[in-house]
């Protein structure tokens, strides 16, 4: 932003006052701008306010504005554009077409670093560590190119402006010939649209056949970091699903509740039998109807992705069933389901958005806001742009409020 007369004179001054002390011009320039280095003004990002204690809601100034932009979209300062147009205070009238102009930016691809790994928690792929023996195909370039498939297809909605549904339910996808080979798919070059991808010439972008795959939901970087060394997990896939993608965490799990043991003696035979009994008890049973449902539907994928037919002798069971009666099969039918219930998918991504671009979490007073962003993507057939274009035009994004300064009780008893 443009300094003030105020900050620019107290530099000023120091600069002056060191040459009076004899330094030469040099060295006085040199202390005046290690004074602008160490000013929080320059180390933090500070809105400037003028009420800083009021519990009002108020606008952002221009440039508080401009920064709240670039550090959404692109992780980063605002650039001149920006700047100009905040300090003509004309910034807040053209937010459409600044959207539009930040999301063609290349550094726009910092939301594909930066806020995909936080919502998906595909962060956690780097720490994830297969079984080698039952696992052998799975090592450091696989991990890589599981990253970057879900990163490359995330990119692509954003950059071709696509449907938020896409993210769900797509017919194309990302593959280099490792993951290729993981995927069942026999050659890359003859499944691809003849597109390079524009940010990793290993890859390409291959149309799928059928519903096997395409959506996030079996991505391998997914379905890896929602498994156990060993085997698959139900529970683990279906929690995910219900936080990640439709923002219902279920409730914790009672207190001293063990773990499903990886060797049991019991007389199940296959992991879902095991589950089943695991969550028998009334308890646990509510949470688990929804959460076992969704990830025994992807029962298809094994711990690192691969699409199988038999878990060891047993074949697979992925029919899932809801309390209301809803039964779906496989990730084709709950791919389906999620399709048909397109508000909580669209809800759940508006909240992990804005929470990303506020910097903070969700209050009570918050919902209606997300209610209305879900309703302006819904006028613009939800695009991608149509998402991001409504948080920055929205109350939150655009003004600032102090939290009320809790005052000490004091009893005067005492």
């Amino acid at each position: 932003r443009t300094p003030t007369d105020e900050e620019l004179q107290r530099v000023v001054a120091l600069a002056h006052a060191e040459e009076a002390d004899g330094k030469k011009w040099e060295e006085s320039i040199r202390r005046a701008f290690q004074a602008i280095l160490c000013s929080p003004k320059f180390l933090f990002r500070v809105e400037l306010d003028e009420r800083p204690q009021s519990p009002e809601i108020r606008p952002l100034d221009e440039f508080s504005l401009a920064s709240r932009m670039s550090y959404f979209l692109w992780s980063s300062m605002p650039d001149d554009e920006l700047l100009d147009l905040a300090e003509r205070g004309e910034l807040t009238s053209c937010l459409d077409e600044q959207v539009q102009r930040m999301l063609a930016d290349p550094k726009a691809q910092t939301l594909a670093e930066n806020f995909l790994p936080q919502w998906l928690q595909i962060q956690r792929l780097q720490r994830s560590a297969p079984d080698p023996e039952k696992f052998p195909d799975f090592d450091e370039h696989l991990r890589q190119a599981m990253l970057n498939e879900t990163k490359l297809f995330f990119a692509s909605v954003m950059d071709e402006d696509r449907s938020i549904f896409d993210l769900l339910d797509a017919d194309y996808t990302f593959l280099n010939d490792s993951l290729a080979r993981l995927y069942g798919i026999q050659d890359v070059d003859a499944q691809s649209d003849g597109k390079e991808s524009a940010r990793d010439s290993n890859f390409r972008r291959v149309v799928l056949e059928g519903r096997r795959r395409g959506g996030l939901l079996t991505q391998a970087s997914v379905l890896t970091v929602t498994s156990n060394p060993t085997r698959t997990s139900p529970v683990k896939r279906g929690r995910w699903v219900l936080e990640q993608l439709l923002g219902e965490p279920p409730p914790p799990p009672p207190p001293n509740v063990p773990e499903l043991p990886e060797h049991d003696q019991s007389t199940a035979t296959t992991l879902r039998q095991k589950l089943e009994i695991h969550s028998a008890d009334p308890t646990c049973a509510n949470c688990h109807a929804k959460m076992d449902a969704i990830g025994f539907a992807l029962e298809h994928y094994d711990a690192i992705g691969a699409y199988r037919e038999m878990d060891g002798t047993a074949e697979i069971d992925a029919v899932g069933k809801f309390a209301d009666g809803t039964t779906f099969e496989g990730a084709e039918g709950l791919k389906s389901v999620l399709m048909e219930n397109k508000a909580l998918f669209s809800r759940g991504l508006t909240e992990k958005m804005l929470i990303y671009a506020l910097g903070r979490g969700l209050q009570y007073y918050d919902r209606s806001i997300v209610s209305r962003i879900v309703e302006a993507m819904a006028d613009d057939r939800y695009k991608f742009s149509a998402l991001i274009r409504a948080i920055v035009k929205s109350e939150p994004f655009r003004t600032r409020r102090s939290e009320p300064t809790r005052q000490l009780e004091t009893n005067p008893k005492e």
